[in-house]
């Protein structure tokens, strides 16, 4: 696990807000403060728009059906969006995110983890904003005990390489 402190916050929520950066994470949970405090729970209500499904720009079904237990930050993007922009900063913002499930066996397999995707619960994504920066902090979930850190820093590491990609400038509290 790390906490790095993102030094550029407005390259970084132009990537994560406007931009296409985690659309295919799934959102565990947010939270936003502006003028009043708005929750998110990402877990996906299977029941709701069975017929027309629950997103206009979707086939029915398809965010519905199958193993999905959450919703992916592109169907929730531009709703946390319109609330967090305008003239003021958010007072506080919150997100918790996992790695996608259906790549998880890729990401052990290029990183050269010795586990197998089935130990492995997932790969977390914590991001908070207050008056004091923004913070984005990794975290592993496994299934089983294993003494083996390798998932943790091979996590911690894709992380601090996305972010370089983009040239967002952190620092490691």
């Amino acid at each position: 696990m790390i906490a790095l402190n993102i030094i550029d916050i407005r390259k970084f929520m132009s990537a994560f807000l406007i931009g296409s950066l985690f659309d295919d994470y799934s959102l565990i949970e947010a939270q936003i403060t502006t003028f009043c405090t708005f929750s998110i729970d990402g877990r996906l209500e299977k029941e709701f728009g069975k017929e027309a499904g629950p997103f206009p720009e979707e086939d029915a079904g398809e965010a519905v059906s199958g193993p999905v237990e959450y919703v992916r930050w592109e169907q929730v993007r531009e709703r946390c969006f319109s609330v967090i922009r305008g003239k003021n900063t958010p007072l506080f913002f919150k997100f918790v995110f996992f790695y996608p499930k259906e790549k998880l066996g890729a990401f052990l397999q290029r990183s050269g983890v010795p586990l197998k995707e089935e130990q492995l619960a997932g790969l977390c994504l914590n991001l908070r904003f207050d008056s004091s920066g923004l913070i984005l902090t990794t975290g592993t979930s496994m299934k089983v005990f294993t003494p083996d850190r390798s998932a943790d820093h091979a996590w911690d590491e894709y992380v601090r390489q996305l972010l370089a990609g983009l040239d967002i400038l952190v620092s490691e509290i």
